[in-house]
């Protein structure tokens, strides 16, 4: 089972725990599935191995959004009077561009996943999202023609939980029916994840600006 059906199963045991304990309120349910891109600007990336000194770059990146798997967010959410909570999934691909001698290649490919607890803020015509949650890293890399095994962490799938994040984002309706939107969402991200690497760690800071598209569907 790869990361993707498991962050769905987590995601509707969440909602089906938030229904039953507001199952007396008269609430809207969501979910949404937003595909879309994002841009990081360029950013500090710092590898540290055993017996060895360490390394630090300005790394740039690929996100390779449109891409398989392609960049995505998926949401399940709760609302009522104009207020409302989220869990949401957000996979985000880096890939290193400016690999060198020492660095041959680096990329978290499988996701930088940003799995974010968002708070909503509805408006008259759009809404306001913050959230916070932790990044949960796949690593591949090679460092000092050492590669790292893809194994181990979450599920022994090569997963890890690998630090903080957090996000803001306007959300706008371009279509609104009873139970369906057609949302476009801009949002920035801030995250920071330590990763493993072949004996030893890369410390990954990530700024990311995201332009999201997709359907909603409410009950």
């Amino acid at each position: 089972m790869d990361l993707r059906n498991k962050c769905i199963i987590l995601l509707t045991f969440f909602i089906l725990g938030i229904s039953s304990i507001n199952a007396q309120d008269k609430r809207v349910w969501t979910f949404e599935f937003l595909p879309g891109g994002a841009i990081i600007p360029p950013m500090p990336l710092k590898i540290k191995q055993t017996d060895y000194y360490n390394i630090k770059i300005t790394a740039r990146y690929n996100t390779e959004s449109f891409k398989l798997p392609i960049y995505y967010s998926y949401r399940l959410g709760s609302f009522k009077n104009k207020r409302g909570w989220s869990i949401e999934m957000n996979h985000l691909k880096i890939y290193l561009k400016n690999t060198n001698d020492l660095i041959q290649q680096f990329s978290i490919s499988h996701g930088y996943n940003q799995v974010f607890i968002n708070h909503h803020i509805v408006k008259e015509k759009y809404s306001l999202i913050l959230g916070i949650g932790t990044v949960i890293g796949h690593p591949e890399s090679t460092i000092r023609n050492q590669t790292y095994t893809e194994k181990g962490g979450l599920f022994n799938d090569g997963y890890y939980l690998s630090g903080i994040t957090f996000q803001g984002a306007i959300h706008y309706p371009l279509i609104t029916s009873k139970h369906f939107n057609l949302p476009v969402e801009s949002k920035v991200s801030l995250g920071y994840g330590t990763v493993p690497i072949s004996n030893g760690k890369a410390q990954v800071p990530v700024v990311a600006f995201h332009l999201l598209m997709g359907p909603c569907f409410k009950l």
